[in-house]
């Protein structure tokens, strides 16, 4: 029997399973999982290779009383497909094999959900409902299955249980959950990563363009404020290898040690008081959101829901993956951290790089992959695989389990 044969089997009796009606889809793509279009003139800016190998723009979102050299206003267009990049020579994943896969096993069709991963991710809780909507409006009579990945796991793990209330004032009514007949999460980062954190000190190189993810340009980014781990869990390690927190939840500790907007690496053209309250601002309304954000998270389910749709969580382990920095304490600078060799190597500290590492999925660090509990209360079944980020969706292994879970 070939793979297609098997396929053709599972897609059949996933169909039989729900009475005949055909199975659609949402998926929820990951952080940088959605193509960004300047809003003004249409251009692809994000998804565009050259643009993100050759170009001179930037990501860099607006801030209300802040100069920011060459942000734009840009929105989200469509998910990220797999490219190929100067004739083939390289060769860039998204989640092409994913949604091929889902189509191969009886899902009739699959919607991804664009949004913009740059933002305040309450924007992606709203834009999440308004596709399922839209979805249940043009479908009536089938079910609905949601499947997503990294950043869009954890804001879909935030809809299943409190739909689209905000995080202020949010209490627990499984208004998600409700729409879904299954659901398969992966890759989560439900406590964040301090690799967050480190890109906004000092920024990500995309090929020649030195602009695209600037440490400026993370740093305004609404979204890395909720991707900073919560209060406790924002580790470095000083000098002697001890673990310390960085109280990055305490605006004003980015203000005095000269973190994020405040770092010299953002090389803003004004530096007056305005513009350091604007700074100041917008650091505490997003560090103060994302605080109640992973309160909500890992708060106590009130009450197990009626019906409990069955969910299914993969996620990867056995990978170098970013935990803590080495804080230099004794360093004149506040600010000076170190996270990869060429750093050790400059401020010649007799300390193995590899201690700045720690198990993972290569991106997602171990302790923020684990469950949170009131998923545990689900019955979520949890399968961990020895494999990258990325790969928990697109490997066979993955989707042998997915093509399981959904024949079941």
């Amino acid at each position: 029997m070939t793979v297609m044969d098997s396929l053709k089997g599972i897609s059949l009796a996933i169909i039989s399973n729900v009475k005949n009606k055909k199975p659609i889809a949402i998926f929820v793509p990951g952080y940088y999982g959605t193509t960004l279009k300047d809003e003004q003139s249409g251009r692809l800016i994000w998804g565009d290779a050259k643009e993100i190998i050759f170009g001179r723009k930037t990501l860099a979102l607006p801030i209300e009383g802040i100069l920011i050299p060459g942000a734009m206003i840009l929105k989200p267009h469509m998910m990220i497909n797999d490219k190929k990049i100067l004739g083939g020579l390289l060769k860039e994943d998204a989640y092409d094999k994913t949604i091929t896969h889902l189509k191969n096993i009886g899902i009739k069709t699959v919607y991804p959900l664009a949004w913009d991963w740059r933002r305040d991710p309450y924007l992606g809780v709203v834009a999440l409902d308004e596709l399922v909507k839209k979805c249940k409006k043009n479908h009536p009579d089938e079910s609905l299955v949601l499947v997503s990945h990294s950043f869009g796991s954890l804001i879909s793990s935030y809809y299943l249980r409190y739909g689209t209330q905000d995080f202020s004032n949010a209490k627990e009514n499984w208004a998600g959950l409700n729409h879904f007949k299954k659901i398969i999460l992966s890759a989560t980062p439900f406590r964040g990563c301090m690799a967050m954190f480190r890109n906004m000190h000092y920024g990500i190189k995309f090929g020649l363009n030195n602009n695209m993810q600037t440490a400026l340009a993370i740093s305004t980014f609404e979204s890395s404020y909720y991707l900073i781990p919560p209060p406790g869990l924002d580790l470095v390690q000083d000098e002697e290898g001890k673990l310390l927190s960085l109280d990055l939840h305490n605006p004003l500790t980015w203000k005095e040690n000269q973190y994020g907007l405040f770092h010299e690496n953002s090389k803003l053209p004004q530096d007056n008081a305005e513009a350091n309250e604007a700074k100041f601002k917008f650091i505490d309304y997003h560090m103060s959101r994302a605080k109640k954000f992973y309160e909500l998270i890992e708060s106590a389910v009130v009450a197990i829901p009626e019906v409990v749709k069955p969910i299914l969580y993969l996620c990867g382990y056995g990978h170098d993956t970013v935990h803590h920095g080495v804080w230099l304490k004794k360093s004149k600078k506040p600010n000076t951290f170190l996270y990869y060799p060429k750093h050790f190597k400059k401020w010649k500290i007799k300390i193995d790089p590899s201690k700045v590492f720690g198990d993972g999925d290569s991106t997602v660090p171990d302790f923020s992959l684990k469950l949170p509990r009131f998923l545990k209360d689900l019955n979520t079944t949890e399968v961990h695989l020895n494999l990258s980020h990325l790969n928990v969706l697109q490997s066979r292994e993955s989707q042998q389990i997915i093509s399981e879970f959904f024949s079941q």
